[in-house]
């Protein structure tokens, strides 16, 4: 893998999952929608060893129009909604809840889904990373934010054993000498996550 200020490269063979997400971001793309990977799935892109059910995705917020067109066209690739049919993707993202897609008749991978809702997730949305893989690209949240978010998922399980704490841990170790180390301070700073943060880099 090679980072860039704003890029993250990777050259090996695509896993099934990395195969999925690709299938379904090019539905986001061809619907112009702009979107945001975060959570587990960054960590397992990255060469962590764990498996996961569902790829969460944040959404920029979308009228009743274009969350029908987009709709449209996760039903005609074959997607579906699995506690909820997609024709009420609009009304729960709306309300603030969140949507899980698979491919139909599925229930793994699912995509949860749901619209952008607080200043965090707007920062990863606006200044995602793009991952390029021979077969395409995605984005997902930057680095730097993704591990200071992750320790605050800890934090909030008061866990320095779980999953989300394991997986801060890994981003760190991956790429500790290619951080934006001013920025992944401001961001622990702002999560309120130092003391993890300290414990994490004392591993």
């Amino acid at each position: 893998m090679e980072l860039s200020d704003d890029t993250l490269t990777v050259s090996r063979e695509l896993s099934a999952l990395d195969k999925e997400v690709l299938e379904f971001t090019r539905i986001l793309d061809t619907c112009e929608v702009d979107y945001v990977i975060v959570s587990g799935y960054v960590a397992i892109l990255t060469g962590r060893s764990r498996s996961t059910e569902d790829i969460d995705i944040i959404l920029e917020s979308l009228s009743e129009t274009e969350t029908e067109q987009l709709v449209t066209e996760l039903k005609n690739q074959g997607y579906w909604g699995m506690a909820m049919p997609l024709d009420e993707m609009y009304s729960m993202l709306s309300e603030g809840s969140r949507i899980r897609i698979a491919k139909k008749g599925e229930m793994y991978p699912n995509f949860e889904t749901w619209f952008v809702s607080n200043d965090v997730e707007r920062e990863a949305l606006s200044n995602p990373l793009t991952v390029t893989f021979d077969e395409g690209r995605i984005k997902i949240s930057p680095l730097e934010l993704q591990i200071a978010y992750k320790l605050r998922l800890a934090q909030a399980a008061d866990s320095l054993s779980g999953k989300d704490f394991e997986d801060a841990l890994h981003l760190y170790l991956t790429f500790e000498e290619r951080f934006n180390t001013e920025q992944l301070e401001t961001y622990l700073n702002e999560l309120g996550v130092e003391d993890y943060y300290a414990e994490l880099t004392g591993v």
